[in-house]
């Protein structure tokens, strides 16, 4: 892979991913729209500077051929008409395309991943359905990221309850889509799992989180395919980098 689009530049697992092909000298252009270039999509765009393998389209896509197009589909709900368009534009040109969702929102997706799919002629398309992911830059909206925001405010913990089946470390997924997109004669639709099959429970355990548990989740991941990934941080170890991340950005704040 010499070259690859990010659609979604500054999502959690996103920016992670631009980080991850920089790391192995692939030419990353990041593309966003401008109403998501906020605050704190200018302090993650901040930790990669400079760097010569990357650059940041916003709103404007890229007339050059690409190897790899990833997709990160739960950014693109409800786009008009133009920005459809300007979605497809990177389709024609990719040799392969990279859908990346929640599962939790893989069916809401599954008309805007047909759309774009349709102007990639080879079928050579991957759909990949992510966990709850933990680490640096997670969303604020995200259950553990209020936990450690009041964990870091010294306030009593309330009560938070998450439908999830498993966890994950944001730079080992960032790592396994890279791992996994560059093999060939894999499987097309997969679903990451972590090797660790305590981690969710750890992770509840650590931060005093309740599951909802929901059986129609169960039953679907059956006939999805696993993609294991390997667990480079203990879960400890990944909150404590979130943490890390937090305060650093209160102290650019």
């Amino acid at each position: 892979m010499k070259n690859a689009v990010v659609v979604g530049a500054t999502t959690h697992v996103g920016f992670a991913l631009c980080q991850e092909l920089i790391k192995h000298e692939v030419e990353v252009s990041g593309f966003e729209w401008s109403g998501n270039m906020d605050e704190r999509a200018h302090e993650m765009l901040m930790e990669i500077g400079r760097n010569a393998f990357f650059q940041l389209r916003v709103d404007q896509p890229s007339d050059k051929s690409v190897g790899v197009v990833y997709y990160f589909l739960d950014r693109m709900e409800r786009l008009d008409s133009s920005k459809q368009a300007t979605i497809l534009s990177f389709a024609k040109r990719a040799k392969k395309l990279i859908f990346i969702s929640s599962y939790h929102t893989h069916r809401e997706n599954n008309e805007i991943r047909t759309m774009i799919k349709k102007e990639q002629m080879d079928s050579n398309c991957i759909s990949i359905y992510l966990p709850m992911v933990i680490g640096p830059w997670q969303e604020e909206e995200e259950a553990v990221h209020k936990r450690l925001q009041e964990d870091a405010n010294e306030i009593d913990r309330q009560p938070i309850a998450i439908a999830e089946s498993d966890v994950l470390y944001v730079s080992d997924v960032a790592k396994a889509i890279f791992d996994f997109s560059t093999n060939e004669g894999l499987q097309k639709e997969v679903l990451f799992k972590n090797e660790n099959e305590e981690a969710l429970h750890e992770l509840m355990t650590i931060l005093n989180l309740t599951l909802l548990k929901d059986a129609n989740l169960e039953s679907e991941e059956k006939s999805i395919t696993e993609f294991v990934v390997k667990q480079s941080l203990t879960i400890n170890e990944s909150l404590k980098a979130q943490r890390e991340q937090m305060r650093q950005k209160l102290k650019l704040e």
